[in-house]
C-alpha cells in the first residue's frame, strides 16, 4: 500500500468525488479535490500533489485544455496525470495520450483506477 502520497482528483461530479475520497482513505492516500476543471491547475501549483486524476470533461473548462496546461506550465508539467472519462473512451483515450497523460481510465472502472495509481506511484517510488 502506498501510503502518505497527495493525489488530486478533478471532477465536477460530487458523488465521484465521495467515492474517490473513500477509496483513497482506506488505501492510504490523501486527497485534494477539485471540482472545477477552471481550479486544477491552480491547485496543483498549490498542493504539490504526487498524482493528478482528471476528468477530462467539466461544465466549466475542456479537460484536454487543463491537462495541456498543466503539461505546459514548469511548477506542473512533471506531475503524472490519469485521465478518467466517460464519454467516448477511444477518442478520450488517443487524445490524453496524446497530450501527456500517464493513463487513461474509463470511469465506470473504479478499481482499474486505483490499480493504475498505484502502478504509477510505485514506478515513481522506484525510479526517485
Amino acid at each position: 500500500m502506498t501510503s502518505g502520497r497527495r493525489l488530486l482528483v478533478a471532477d465536477d461530479d460530487p458523488g465521484v468525488q465521495r467515492a474517490l475520497n473513500r477509496l483513497a482513505e482506506k488505501n492510504g492516500f490523501q486527497l485534494v479535490s477539485v471540482l472545477r476543471g477552471s481550479s486544477v491547475v491552480e491547485t496543483a501549483m498549490a498542493e504539490a500533489p504526487d498524482l493528478i486524476v482528471l476528468d477530462i470533461h467539466f461544465p466549466d473548462a475542456d479537460g484536454r485544455d487543463v491537462l495541456s496546461k498543466l503539461k505546459a506550465h514548469e511548477g506542473t508539467r512533471a506531475i503524472p496525470v490519469v485521465v478518467w472519462s466517460a464519454r467516448d473512451p477511444q477518442s478520450d483515450r488517443r487524445t490524453a495520450l496524446d497530450l501527456g497523460a500517464e493513463d487513461y481510465v474509463e470511469k465506470r472502472d473504479a478499481s482499474t483506477l486505483l490499480a493504475k495509481i498505484e502502478r504509477v506511484l510505485l514506478r515513481l517510488r522506484d525510479a526517485g
